[in-house]
């Protein structure tokens, strides 16, 4: 790794003195004080894109449109306060609506698939089955999630699992992706110890417009989205209106989606600004369960696990945000967001031998608050970012396991959860030169959780808290070129699921610590993007489910300690105003150093690839065409449950997937799109997920140890329309 990182920060200073002489110089929103000045330069996309963001009404129709892109991009989401990219410690990348468009991803967790360090996962054909986690924290041994996702502010991670619901996010109501890769629980808090999401969703700022979408897909699937908003005065407001349909590409697997988003946004002449939004969403998910490798040859790789015909879950959410900025001075902004949200799932999960039903309930009410002073110290620019965060979670879960084979086995719960969660927080980067940047911070984070069997009275009261400071030295080295190196503490708290246990309370469970070690370089010219991470990350107590404790399901512990190490890289080139090149490469390392319990020293984490990448091409043509070739490569990794690494790998695949767009601007107001896609353009049969039977079936004879599998879709279509009306 050593090696490698020495070769790539001499291509990128070759690769920077190369471009510094032709290319105009990087504009830096911090030090531009149009930026600083601008209330909210994130949900602006004027504030961090090319100056002339739609030129496409003045070129002829014979000329293609240029590659817009984004110099210098604002982010928010290690610190809390909009900074540079190039200034601030950490591998984050920033994908705007246009990148979102040219992607030809069919949905969120689709596009983020080809980001370095983020590892996607499908164990269904709906939405549902969606896994998006970073740096080896990927769920394959556990049921929580590493990775915090924000959207619009609000924490998207549910409650009960601290797992995002990836059905509830719509790409086509989505205006920015930012995706920091490493600890950030100094900002953020828990379950943000492999890094954060940040996803910001489409506003009615700006000239009024009108948009709709349409999708045909192969497995009769169909969908259709509305998205209008404009301003009048001191008022915006926008709604946006998704309904799905998809038969799945196995059986029993239909998925079944409406809802909605309406916002609402008030500037108080120039001292405040306040935004309101609102939610609702309904869906129907079947579940098609696991295949062994004699059911997927002799009923096909299409089939349901055999078993009843009425597994499925049924979800129903709304939620209330509300965010108020006020500028306090020049340099000096309150920004306080709250939420509330409601979530219910009815639903049942069975095969031959056993049926669960469940009817479970969430109720989350949250505050983020934060005071960010942008205001120099000595001379010295400064930013000071300070504030705290409260949530509090309120579950019940009623169940039902019904054990049908001869040890005729049942299970019952009613059990009642609350969990509240408060942290504060104090950020600081200085310019101690006007190229050196010293970053550091400090944040304390309290969890209280408590439980009851509302059956048999069991239950317990926990509380656990924990500190996670930060500190990180960020060097331009050159106007396009930026290096940083980084230590970090971070943590995960059990969520509910954890400590519930399948059919028990487990509340001696520890909260999950690390330390984080990572040096990385990021450029950032008209012609290359570019950015290295090399990272290594020791976790104490990780939550793993471990099948080698208490047969034959396995239960959650800590285990002792875990070793994360990886690289990260990824580029892109435009060698061209035509032509776009892109790839990634991942190498993630993640090992069990210490378990005293189970001796299990050595022994790799399930289902995390070491190797993973992805290659790709877009060709922007005459009369407003495009096309795009996107190949993923995912290596092997282990079965879910093979905590002992007893079998074989799953096998290595790669996915190819190719679409062309036509997207004619029909005069100044008008943009039509249409846009045909392939995935899976070989035709390869793979598996992205599988798992390991842990116990032996008396009905079906099914052995325990046999490989489970939830086969992935063969070569699919989809044609997209697009009709957008601006004033």
């Amino acid at each position: 790794m050593t090696r490698l990182g020495l070769v790539f920060l001499c291509v990128l200073f070759s690769s920077a003195a190369l471009a510094a002489p032709g290319d105009p110089p990087d504009p830096d929103p911090v030090a531009d004080p149009a930026a600083v000045a601008d209330p909210d330069p994130v949900a602006d996309p004027a504030a961090v894109a090319d100056p002339d963001p739609d030129p496409a009404p003045s070129q002829p129709p014979s000329e293609p449109p240029p590659v817009v892109r984004q110099v210098g991009e604002v982010i928010a989401t290690t610190t809390r306060g909009e900074r540079n990219n190039l200034d601030t410690p950490g591998n984050i990348t920033v994908l705007d609506r246009e990148a979102i468009e040219q992607s030809g991803a069919r949905d969120v967790p689709d596009l983020l698939r080809r980001e370095a360090g983020v590892f996607v996962t499908q164990d269904s054909t709906n939405p549902e089955g969606y896994r998006v986690e970073l740096r080896g924290f990927n769920n394959g041994g556990g049921n929580g999630s590493g990775t915090l996702v924000l959207v619009d502010g609000r924490r998207a991670n549910e409650p009960d699992s601290m797992v995002t619901d990836w059905a509830l996010v719509s790409i086509d109501n989505v205006e920015r992706i930012e995706v920091a890769r490493g600890p950030v629980n100094a900002a953020w808090g828990d379950a943000a110890e492999a890094g954060v999401i940040n996803i910001v969703t489409r506003s009615g700022e700006g000239p009024l417009r009108f948009e709709a979408r349409g999708r045909l897909a192969s497995y009769d699937a169909y969908q259709g989205t509305v998205f209008a908003g404009g301003s009048a005065g001191p008022v915006s407001a926008s709604f946006f209106l998704d309904g799905q349909h998809s038969d799945g590409y196995r059986e029993r697997s239909d998925y079944r989606k409406h809802g909605g988003v309406f916002k609402l946004g008030f500037d108080i002449a120039d001292l405040a600004r306040l935004d309101v939004k609102a939610g609702y969403w309904s869906d129907k998910r079947e579940r098609p369960g696991t295949l062994s490798e004699m059911q997927i040859n002799f009923l096909g790789r299409r089939a349901a696990e055999p078993g009843p015909d009425d597994n499925f879950n049924r979800v129903r959410t709304y939620n209330v945000d509300g965010t108020l900025q006020v500028f306090l001075a020049e340099d000096v902004t309150f920004k306080t967001t709250a939420w509330y949200r409601q979530r219910r799932d009815r639903g049942t999960l069975s095969n031959v031998t056993f049926v669960f039903d469940n009817d479970d309930e969430t109720q989350v009410v949250g505050v983020n608050s934060q005071l960010v002073v942008d205001r120099p110290i000595f001379g010295h620019a400064n930013q000071l970012v300070l504030g705290g965060d409260w949530s509090s979670d309120k579950a019940s879960f009623d169940s039902l396991f019904d054990d049908l084979s001869v040890f005729d086995f049942d299970s019952t719960t009613k059990t009642r959860a609350d969990r509240t969660l408060y942290g504060f927080f104090l950020q600081d980067d200085l310019n101690l030169l006007d190229n050196l940047i010293l970053s550091g911070g400090v944040r304390y984070d309290r969890n209280s959780r408590s439980a009851t069997n509302q059956l048999n009275g069991d239950g317990f009261d926990v509380n656990q808290s924990a500190w996670s400071p930060r500190a990180a030295l960020t060097w331009r080295a050159l106007e396009p070129l930026s290096l940083y190196g980084s230590w970090a503490r971070g943590f995960r708290f059990p969520n509910l699921t954890e400590a519930f246990g399948f059919f028990g309370f487990s509340p001696e469970l520890e909260p999950e610590k690390s330390t984080t070690y990572e040096l990385g370089a990021k450029l950032r010219t008209h012609h290359v993007d570019a950015n290295l991470a090399v990272y290594y990350m020791t976790v104490r107590n990780e939550i793993l489910l471990n099948t080698e404790v208490s047969p034959p399901f396995g239960q959650n512990v800590n285990m002792d300690r875990v070793r994360h190490r990886g690289v990260e890289f990824s580029t892109t080139l435009r060698p061209v105003e035509w032509l776009e090149l892109y790839g990634s490469y991942t190498y993630d390392d993640v090992e069990i150093t210490r378990d005293r319990l189970t001796m299990l020293e050595g022994n790799r984490i399930p289902l995390v690839p070491k190797h993973r990448g992805t290659a790709g091409a877009r060709v922007f043509g005459p009369f407003y065409t495009e096309a795009g070739v996107n190949a993923n490569i995912v290596g092997s990794r282990l079965f879910i449950n093979d905590s002992a690494n007893a079998f074989d790998q799953m096998d290595a695949f790669q996915v190819v997937d190719g679409h062309l767009a036509w997207r004619p601007q029909i005069g100044e107001h008008v943009r039509l799109g249409v846009e045909f896609n392939v995935y899976n353009i070989l035709d390869k049969q793979y598996e992205e997920v599988g798992g390991i039977r842990t116990v032996f079936d008396p009905v079906t004879f099914l052995p325990m140890g046999q490989k489970r599998f939830f086969p992935s879709p063969e070569r699919n279509y989809e044609v997209r329309f697009l009709v957008e009306v601006r004033r």
